[in-house]
This record gives structure tokens, sequence and C-alpha cells, in this order.
């Protein structure tokens, strides 16, 4: 029978179970650990709660649901709204010195994704002297949908909120699990790079951790703020709503209908028209259309950049090298996205241009000469269109982002990195997303070599490329929630620098099959989008 342990924390006692790592090492797992209040009924939409304390042990051996969303893996709608859970994984709760605290944010697009074992074992980080903390946040309409009505009292975000909930709770309980309070790592990557970005300028997560990894995704990308499209009254219309009546009867309506009905429908909200300007999903982070206590993006997230409390603090950024793979399988199931490639599809839609003006012509007419020459884009430039695709959606954010904080005072130490191992099996998403054939490194293909997912169903034998990238990255970052300094055995005799000047070009940590310190080889693609932006509009 499995060892359990129980471990009291600030809302209650946790009963948690004894496991071994896929690596051989034990290790505590206390899994679904409510942070906040079920959104249900009332709540749902709503800001989150905190979660009302409990006296009886609370059997934490299980995982608990995800929140409602689609798994495009299995292709399925699952989950469920009582899903603000915390998950902690420690070696040890009474080390002879408190450890390093790692707090997760998965991605997904805002839209799906769970902090699920699944996808986010702990089995790798685990070999070091770390905790590792992952938790749910409301997705899709349920963490995001946001109404002007003020009456409502739904300005949205509210799945950033969770987030930040969360984050507190993981600080404050730290502690319990043998974590060190004091130093606290927040990482993510994607959407969950971009959440750990609006928490470092966001007053409402002031002072909640202490470094930062911001992985292929940031506050500054093009897709972090999500275009007014009338979201609500079109999703409470796609269920059979009649779009007479108050906001409150439309949110009434919205609150009565089924979880899975609304995931069903927010799936397919996105016209082919919006999809053509690269609106990607049609609930995210939004600018809070009224001012509370809790408010998380008061103002548009470049203003918010320049005053951000987190500027002194450490931080590792970047993504991999060919992040656009991510764009694969769409231009195959929809070639006309690549053959009909028109101009204003291409200008990033946070410069705010009418897409009839001469100026968005002229800009769109030049990242197409730029990125395919005298070419028609066509499927015979696919290679073309991804690389368009990995500075447009990823690159140029981190970019951006770099430049923001490299130019603010007192900035902190800023570590630039570039993923671009390119195993034929381990690269999970690249696998899944556009089969065994396609070489290259996908967006989210590192997340492989951080957590052990059940697509491995074996660790990489240890003489092999796979497991030594493992190793790195395992060393890297956990050196960096250690040090708030990745430089360790690893590397040696190479040093892994922070960024010592203003302005590109910026030396990178390139992580392929050797490491080796580079000049970021995007650079001279960075220039390009830069050039579209006026020096108030870029950082």
């Amino acid at each position: 029978m499995a060892e359990t342990i129980i471990v009291q924390t600030t809302l209650g006692p946790v009963k948690g179970v004894k496991k071994t790592t896929a690596l051989a090492s034990d290790y505590f797992s206390f899994q679904s650990i409510p942070y906040a209040k079920p959104p249900i009924g009332e709540l749902r939409f709503r800001d989150p709660q905190p979660a009302e304390p409990w006296t009886d042990v609370l059997d934490s051996t299980q995982q608990g649901p995800c929140c409602p969303a689609k798994n495009n893996l299995l292709n399925v709608i699952e989950g469920e709204e009582d899903c603000l859970h915390i998950n902690v994984f420690t070696k040890s709760l009474n080390p002879n010195k408190l450890v390093p605290v790692m707090i997760y944010i998965h991605g997904g697009a805002f839209m799906r994704g769970s902090s699920g074992v699944e996808m986010y074992g702990p089995d790798f980080l685990l070999q070091k002297d770390v905790i590792l903390f992952t938790f749910n946040y409301r997705l899709g309409a349920f963490g995001f949908l946001s109404v002007d009505d003020q009456s409502v009292d739904i300005p949205g975000n509210a799945g950033l909120k969770d987030q930040s909930m969360a984050i507190r709770w993981c600080k404050e309980n730290a502690a319990y699990f043998g974590g060190d309070p004091n130093n606290v790592t927040l990482f993510g990557e994607s959407a969950g790079g971009c959440s750990v970005h609006y928490h470092m300028i966001s007053e409402q997560s002031r002072g909640l951790f202490h470094k930062a990894i911001v992985k292929s995704g940031a506050a500054l990308n093009c897709w972090s703020v999500v275009p007014e499209r009338n979201w609500a009254k079109r999703l409470a219309v796609s269920l059979g709503w009649s779009g007479k009546g108050s906001t409150k009867d439309m949110i009434d309506f919205l609150r009565k209908a089924e979880p899975k009905s609304i995931v069903k429908a927010q799936e397919s909200l996105v016209t082919s028209e919006e999809r053509k300007f690269r609106i990607l999903f049609p609930f995210g982070p939004v600018i809070e259309p009224y001012i509370t206590s809790r408010t998380l993006i008061p103002r548009d997230p470049l203003e918010m950049c320049r005053n951000a409390w987190s500027h002194s603090i450490p931080i590792i950024i970047g993504g991999t090298s060919d992040e656009g793979l991510f764009s694969y399988r769409e231009a195959i199931e929809f070639p006309n996205i690549v053959n009909h490639l028109s101009c204003d599809y291409l200008v990033p839609l946070d410069l705010d241009l009418d897409v009839k003006s001469d100026r968005c012509q002229m800009l769109g007419n030049q990242i197409k000469k730029f990125y395919f020459g005298d070419q028609q884009p066509s499927m015979e430039t696919l290679n073309e269109y991804i690389m368009l695709m990995t500075d447009k959606l990823f690159w140029h954010g981190v970019h951006r982002t770099i430049l923001s904080r490299l130019n603010a005072p007192n900035a902190g130490p800023t570590f630039l990195y570039r993923f671009n191992f390119d195993s034929p099996t381990f690269n999970h998403y690249r696998v899944m997303m556009c089969g065994k054939t396609v070489r290259g490194v996908c967006h989210a293909d590192d997340l492989s070599y951080i957590f052990k997912n059940t697509i491995a169903q074996e660790v990489p034998d240890a003489a092999s490329a796979e497991f030594k990238t493992i190793q790195r990255m395992v060393n890297l970052w956990v050196s960096f929630a250690a040090n708030s300094d990745p430089n360790c055995h690893i590397l040696k005799p190479i040093v892994w620098r922070p960024l010592a000047q203003k302005t590109a070009p910026f030396e990178c940590l390139n992580i392929s099959d050797e490491l080796t310190v580079i000049k970021l080889p995007e650079t001279e693609r960075m220039k390009l989008w830069d050039s579209l932006y006026s020096q108030d509009q870029l950082y």
C-alpha cells in the first residue's frame, strides 16, 4: 500500500502520497488542492473568490478534473467547473534548508490545456532539490468573458486572476511543503509565458515571485490582447439566446448553459474572415473596461511594461527556433491561407491600422517581399510562411519585451535563450502537429525536455542526445531558480551572460546538439518588424 502523509496548509490539512519518478527518485505528490471557491452558479465568469477553509483531512492523493475545454489530442470536450486546484510535488517535506520554489503556468491559447501530469509530470525537475507547483485556471469564456456593463460585474481576465490567487497560495504555503517562500520562480510557456509576463507587469501580482522564465509568449505578442468583437453576445446567440433583453438577461442565459455547450460554441466563434487577420481565439486577455480593486490589465500592456514592478528581477526569456511550425497543420488543411496571403493579413493587429489604408498595404507588401521575394506565396513556399509565422506570432513579441525591459530603469539580469534541439522522435509537439517526416523545432517542443509526459512511454537512454538535452534544460532552469543565475556545471566552459546592451544584436544561449553562445539568428528579421513600429509603439 502506498505511503501517505498529511500536511497542514493555511486552509486546512491535506493528504498526499509517496511516489517514484521515472528516474527512480522518491517524492510526495499532493493534487487537487482547492485555492478558490468553485466558480459555479453566480460565480461563473466572475473574479475568483478565496476557497473556504476545511477541518477534515482533504484527500489530495488523486489528480482532479481539468477546467472545461476541448482536448485537441483526443478531440473531446472534457473538464468540470470545480477545477481551481493546485498540485504540489516535493522530494522532502522537512529539508535541512528550504528549497527553491518553481510555479508553472500551462499554455493552450487561453482556451485549452490543464496542469495534469499527463503533460506536466514532475519527474525530470525533481532530480533536483526544488518544489514544483502547478495549477488549473479557467479557460475560454469561463475565464475570459468580458462585459462592459459594470452592473453584471464581469470585467474579464478572471483566468489571469485565478492564476494570481494560485501564485499567492503557493507562496503562502510553500514552507509547509519544504519550499522557500522567499525564493519563488514563476515560469510558463506560450499562453503560460504570456501570463507570466502579465504578472510581471500587473500590480495585482507585485512581489508574489522573485524571478521569472518567459517561454514562447509575452504580453507584447500580437495575440496577447483579444480584440473586442462582441464575443459575449455572439456566444449567447450561438447558444440560442434571442438577442433581446438586457446585459443581465444575457449573462443569466449564459450561466444556465451547459459547460460542454459553451466550449463547443466558443470553438467556432472566430469567423474565417477574422482568422485571416490572425485573431486566433475569441476569449483571452482583455484591457478591462472599467477599474476595480482587482483589475489585472487596466491599460495597454505596452504602457504597463514601462512602469512594471518587475524591472529589477532576474528573468530568462526566449523560444524555439521554428515556432511557426505551430501553423503547419492549419496551412495543410486550409492551403488558401497561404495561397491567398493578403497584405492586410500580414500587418500586426496592434498597429491598429485601417486594413484598406495605403500604409497598411505598403507595410504588408514590405513584409511579403522580405519573406517571399518575388515568389507568390503558395504551398511551394511553405517554409517561408512558417518562418513568417515564427516571427510574427512569437519572436517579435519576445524581442519587444527584451527591448522594453533593457531600456527601463534599474533593469535586472535578462538571459536570452533559443531552443534549437531537433530530435526526430522526442520533439513531441512537432510530431503531433506536423507528422513524422517534418523536421524542425516547433512551438512547445522544449516542454518534453523539462516535463515528463505520457507521449514518451520511456525516458530516453542515458547516452542519447535527448537525455543529455533533458539534463541541460533541467540544470539550467533549476540553477536559475536556485541562484538567479543559470550558469552551472552543465555549461562549462561556456558562460551565459545576461544581456549587456540596450539594442540588438543580442547574444543568446543556443540549445542545440551542443550549447553555444551566438548572436540571435533572427536578428535581421527582427529589424524588419521593428521598422513597422514607431519608437513609441515598439517598447
